[in-house]
């Protein structure tokens, strides 16, 4: 048996979630990613369960940095085995949901959720300093899951190595092609994009399938309505 360590980011729900990872982990952190200056985050593990004063884990308020322990609220182990229906699942819109699973597509030649046609294939530095470029393919400008939080990864013409980053910008609307209009989280030099993920790394179960196993998140705190959440678990598998 060995232990993995997985990340995944979800949109806030601002009510309970549930995270469905394909197994209940040894311990989880849950950091509000989007919530200003100060953000809050809750650490969770397996011993914790055997506490009667912190069995949801431990808070931490970023702006006092006051640790609050955890029961009725916080984090909690899921086994799964829910199927999907229009009365558990009430919503699967994209960044909504209650049941929520891995989304590691590639979306760079989804026409659907991402490019309007063909394949986004370039990637066009236009301002180092600023570290904003451009694709060589517009995006859709509704249901485009590529957006502010997509993972990037591009094939540098100059050194040949593939460089990962974020999308942490977006001037307007999705077009991608116009000069400066992508920023992302660090300079890459011009190449060939080798791939681009959701805004999110976790997406709504569709309806009709049985859920994983992974957590329940009963906490609104850190899960604040429509703020990024970054979510790191540690997994045995074998």
């Amino acid at each position: 048996m060995q232990t993995q360590k997985l990340q995944f980011t979800f949109n806030g729900t601002g009510a309970a979630v549930y995270l469905c990872l394909g197994a209940v982990p040894l311990s989880a952190k849950l950091i509000n990613i989007e919530a200003g200056t100060n953000s809050n985050f809750i650490e969770w593990n397996r011993n914790m369960v055997g506490s009667v004063t912190c069995y949801g884990g431990i808070y931490m308020t970023g702006s006092t940095g006051v640790y609050t322990k955890l029961t009725t609220a916080g984090i909690f182990p899921y086994e799964g085995g829910d199927l999907m229906t229009t009365a558990n699942q009430t919503s699967t819109a994209y960044g909504e949901g209650i049941y929520l699973e891995k989304d590691l597509r590639n979306y760079q030649a989804d026409t659907v959720f991402g490019p309007t046609s063909a394949t986004i294939n370039r990637w066009t530095l236009d301002t180092s300093a600023n570290r904003t470029g451009h694709f060589n393919l517009s995006g859709v400008a509704s249901g485009c899951k590529i957006g502010v939080g997509s993972i990037v990864r591009v094939k540098e013409d100059a050194s040949g190595l593939v460089k990962e980053a974020a999308i942490t910008a977006l001037t307007s609307t999705p077009t991608f092609t116009t000069a400066d209009y992508v920023t992302l989280s660090r300079a890459i030099g011009s190449g060939t994009v080798t791939f681009i993920g959701g805004l999110y790394r976790m997406a709504p179960v569709p309806l009709g399938k049985v859920t994983a196993a992974g957590l329940y998140i009963a906490d609104t705190s850190c899960n604040v309505n429509d703020e990024t959440q970054s979510i790191e678990v540690e997994i045995n598998v074998p």
